[in-house]
């Protein structure tokens, strides 16, 4: 991973399990420039293991002094997140340049902006660019209440008359269809929200006409399973063999095993870290692929997906 070194400036606690970190250059000079909706990887090393966790970037992109991030506590993580939310300012971390998976289509006539929770946060920068556009646009948040609601203040503040927010302890859900219906043509759609929330929008979308080419995603979290187990991964090429640990992805062995490896959201809905594979089984834990390209059990992506077999033979 092509790094930059931070350190931590400023952490406020946005909402009980919501932390955001200001992060500035250790050495003190301007970070890496990204554009709305880019990501970067922050490596962590945990037990011995390098972790690395993709957070979209919620501050100015036309600012490059500081890079805000927000980290949810999440109760199934590998402890990326709890060692993130135990941080104090000052301590240094080691992340990667921004990418950017989620980028914004320039000749949208209107962009209709969904987020549920945490995801939030890849829209924030788009907001800042889309106003200094002046673009028209609107947001529609989910979450489960006011005080978990992450950035609430600031988006009524800077936002009040583009933005709805949706609370579902209050029983106020979001109606995918009575959003997207009568938006201008030319519109386009960019979701940022748990599976469920996901599916639904991009369902009434594609029911409502919108080209695929004006729905676009970005992907938190793995579909859950309870079959962790390790595996073998031979890599055809080199004649290889890369133990994959139960906490460990794919993509995460062969690093530390030090093969070259591709990838950029490390939360399988880009497609970047795509491997094939010539033998073994998958379990697809990706949100990327259609139901045909899981069943054709012929390409994984290795930063989320696992095998099912024993051993993975794999196009490296």
């Amino acid at each position: 991973m092509n790094e930059q070194i931070v350190k931590v400036a400023e952490i406020t606690q946005l909402t009980p399990r919501i932390k955001s970190l200001r992060l500035v250059s250790a050495d003190e000079k301007r970070l890496a420039a990204f554009s709305p909706g880019s990501h970067v990887a922050i490596e962590i090393t945990l037990k011995q293991k390098k972790r690395y966790n993709s957070y979209s970037l919620c501050s100015s992109p036309y600012k490059t002094d500081s890079y805000e991030i927000a980290v949810l506590l999440s109760e199934n993580s590998r402890g990326v997140s709890q060692y993130l939310h135990q941080l104090s300012v000052e301590t240094e971390l080691n992340i990667g340049f921004p990418k950017n998976s989620f980028s914004m289509f320039s000749l949208a006539r209107k962009y209709v902006l969904i987020a549920g929770g945490i995801g939030i946060t890849p829209l924030l920068s788009m907001l800042t660019a889309l106003s200094r556009s002046k673009t028209p646009f609107e947001l529609h948040y989910a979450a489960k209440s006011p005080e978990e609601c992450a950035f609430y203040k600031f988006l009524q503040q800077q936002y009040s008359s583009q933005v709805k927010f949706y609370f579902s302890k209050k029983g106020d859900r979001l109606d995918p269809k009575q959003v997207l219906k009568e938006q201008p043509l030319g519109t386009h759609l960019y979701l940022c929200a748990p599976h469920s929330l996901m599916a639904d929008c991009r369902s009434a979308a594609q029911a409502l006409g919108y080209p695929n080419s004006a729905i676009h995603r970005e992907l938190f979290g793995a579909v859950k399973t309870n079959k962790v187990k390790p595996f073998t991964a031979i890599l055809a090429q080199s004649k290889k063999e890369v133990e994959v640990t139960p906490d460990q992805t794919l993509l995460e062995a062969l690093e530390a095993a030090d093969i070259a490896a591709n990838y950029s959201c490390r939360a399988g809905g880009c497609g970047a870290c795509e491997v094939k594979v010539l033998e073994g089984e998958i379990i697809h834990l990706d949100s990327y692929y259609s139901s045909e390209e899981k069943a054709a059990q012929d390409r994984i992506l290795a930063c989320i997906s696992r095998a099912k077999s024993k051993q993975l033979v794999i196009d490296l």
